[in-house]
């Protein structure tokens, strides 16, 4: 049902839907995370100098990646 949702919103667009699903599949890592490694992914965004806020996805994304591979 997300999936049907998540397509209607982008519409035909392959690169925008493909962009969307992988932005969601890697945030939905964040509720796989061993507590280990969402602890660390916790301390680096409050050392991060920009506030949560204003970080974009994309930085986001890339912290999430970081902490799974130094896990």
């Amino acid at each position: 049902m997300i999936g049907s949702h998540l397509n209607s919103l982008v519409g035909n667009d392959d690169a925008a839907m493909h962009d969307l699903f992988s932005a969601t599949r890697q945030l939905q890592r964040i509720y796989a995370m061993p507590m280990a490694a969402l602890s660390q992914l916790v301390a680096a965004l409050e050392c991060h100098p920009t506030a949560l806020e204003d970080l974009p996805l994309g930085q986001l994304l890339a912290m999430v990646g970081s902490t799974e591979v130094a896990r």
